[in-house]
């Protein structure tokens, strides 16, 4: 068995960051938490500019402080500097894996076996890659996935695939990769960030089923006016639960079960599923 806190759109450094936290802390007295998921958008706005950027310990040592767990990332549009920059910025925040004692990047792509879980951090952030580095991530993953012996396969990002918030379905590139990575490796559940509220939506095709998690309520209030019940119809997809309060969602798997349980910033529960 295990539990994993997620969440994403964290790297504020605001009261929301803090107040998320805090929930997290709530948590741990409440489940044996093994390690915690920060699915991108580590460092708002554009990023840090070098390993030693003040905003490590502003917007992630401080705000965890208290939470002595170890966190695993992946990188979000953000932490590329938003489309402002196009250097290096990413760079920065996996170098900062070997000068934290709880930071974990260790490249832009990697797996995590949790058993019975095995988990694939993806970087999504395609408009920023080449279609030769695209394509040797979608190999590098899909070698991996195929040669995993966990019982649940788990695909982490930072952009949606399925989300009725502002942000909406992928774009294109992104739709291209997942649906060829769903053709090619089944997997049970999709997670990500990106935007500020929390969906859970079963996408059904070709007789397979899939569950996409958005968690983007780390850090900043729910700022997308806008909701899309629309992007429901790619897939035969159907919304179980929205909410665009701030907050994690707790994953416990065992052999049998693979369950999510969504809390707002209060610790409150607000949903529960078993997959």
């Amino acid at each position: 068995m295990v539990h994993i806190i997620i969440t994403a759109d964290t790297g504020s450094g605001s009261k929301d960051q803090y107040l998320v936290a805090d929930s997290m802390s709530q948590l741990l007295q409440k489940y044996p938490i093994k390690d915690i998921f920060l699915l991108g958008d580590n460092i708002y706005e554009v990023g840090v500019t070098s390993v030693t950027d003040k905003q490590f310990k502003s917007k992630f040592e401080d705000p965890y402080q208290n939470i002595n767990k170890q966190f695993h990332l992946c990188l979000g549009n953000h932490d590329y500097g938003n489309s402002y920059f196009h250097n290096l910025n990413y760079t920065h925040q996996i170098e900062y894996t070997k000068h934290s004692d709880k930071w974990n990047i260790p490249s832009r792509y990697y797996n995590l076996v949790r058993h019975p879980c095995e988990f694939f951090f993806l970087d999504t952030n395609f408009d920023h890659m080449s279609e030769s580095v695209i394509m040797k991530q979608f190999n590098d993953v899909s070698k991996m996935m195929k040669e995993s012996k966990q019982k649940w396969k788990i695909v982490c990002g930072h952009h949606t695939w399925r989300c009725i918030g502002g942000h909406g379905n992928a774009e294109k590139r992104h739709e291209t990769f997942m649906q060829d990575l769903w053709s090619e490796v089944d997997f049970d559940l999709y997670m990500c960030g990106h935007d500020h509220c929390k969906n859970i939506i079963q996408t059904n095709k070709n007789n397979k089923k899939l569950h996409h998690l958005v968690i983007g309520t780390g850090g900043k209030k729910y700022d997308e006016t806008s909701i899309y019940p629309k992007n429901l119809k790619k897939d035969n997809s159907e919304l179980l639960f929205h909410s665009p309060n701030l907050g994690v969602c707790v994953l416990n798997a065992t052999q049998t079960k693979l369950q999510l349980t969504c809390y707002n910033e209060e610790c409150k529960e607000e949903f529960s599923i078993s997959l």
